[in-house]
């Protein structure tokens, strides 16, 4: 593990009111939702500060790239960055991050859809001076009345109480624009993104107003297909960067899931069901990743359709 660094409070650090923001979107094939996330961007409650909205677009084979160029020929912040070749979610991020100069970063996937006041809430936590990154709070638009949306629904509430205690980047994070790039290998680009901004010596917050909201998968073969690969990509942070996460620490957990039964009594055969479901996927997880470590392996994920159904919101 690289040695922590000392903290240190830039100067364009000590005025947040006077930062600007660029905000970046990674996508692949998003046509149906890249429109909507870009009229959210520009309509935000801070817009005037939200000076480039910078969308890659990686081996786009719909739409997408042709959507993001009509907005971007009206709203000059917006700026399409096409690459023929789909790399992953980390090359596109470091591209992002090689295009920006301003003080504050915020990434986010194109299938998600932000609330009016999300850019301003993420980032009311760098009035702190000591704050490097900021996760949000995500809401699934699943409903909670099947089996599968009620788990989806439950892994985010423990997420959310999980992030109250110590702070966990989801779907989408802010971060002062101090981090050259990521390490192309990673596949976790949110817990590497604290990682770097940790180890040059500022802390992590969580602002659990700012609202995204995502969809969770439509069936239990994709929920245990996403809950398997983001548990790899937690594995291989823990192994490779010797950074612990928090959503793995079973008293975490623990706690989090007491504090969901005391707030709302599930249906208990379903909780015990979801935690069959969590302690398959983190055994399937473990095997996945072994392999993945014996073949020097990192992938390109493949895309999971039923987790593209957004609502949009008001």
């Amino acid at each position: 593990m690289v040695e922590k660094m000392p903290h240190v409070t830039p100067a364009s650090c000590s005025r947040p009111a006077a930062q600007a923001i660029a905000v970046g979107v990674m996508a692949y094939n998003e046509e149906d939702n890249i429109g909507h996330l870009l009229e959210s961007l520009v309509r935000q409650s801070i817009a005037p500060r939200i000076t480039s909205i910078i969308v890659i677009a990686s081996g786009c084979t719909d739409r997408t790239c042709e959507i993001v160029a009509e907005w971007a020929q009206r709203e000059p912040r917006i700026r399409l960055v096409a690459e023929a070749e789909r790399t992953g979610k980390v090359a596109a991020i470091n591209r992002f991050i090689s295009l920006v100069r301003e003080p504050l970063c915020i990434i986010t996937s194109a299938d998600v859809a932000f609330h009016g006041t999300t850019v301003e809430r993420i980032i009311e936590p760098f009035a702190d001076a000591s704050v490097g990154v900021v996760g949000a709070h995500v809401v699934p638009v699943n409903t909670p009345d099947t089996f599968v949306g009620f788990t989806v629904n439950l892994m985010w509430s423990l997420h959310h109480d999980i992030s109250l205690d110590t702070p966990k980047m989801g779907e989408m994070c802010a971060f002062r624009n101090i981090i050259p790039a990521l390490d192309p290998k990673t596949l976790n680009d949110e817990m590497v993104v604290l990682y770097e901004v940790k180890r040059r010596g500022y802390l992590a917050a969580y602002a659990p107003h700012a609202f995204i909201e995502n969809c969770g998968p439509g069936n239990l073969r994709d929920f245990v297909k996403q809950r398997t690969r983001w548990i790899v990509a937690n594995l291989s942070v823990e192994h490779e960067y010797k950074m612990s996460v928090s959503t793995r620490k079973s008293l975490a957990v623990l706690r989090a899931t007491m504090r969901y039964v005391r707030r709302d009594w599930p249906r208990l055969h379903w909780l015990v069901g979801a935690a069959c479901v969590e302690l398959y996927a983190r055994l399937r997880a473990r095997v996945e990743y072994s392999g993945m470590r014996r073949h020097r392996k990192f992938q390109v994920w493949d895309r999971i359709a039923t987790t593209k159904n957004i609502v949009k919101t008001k």
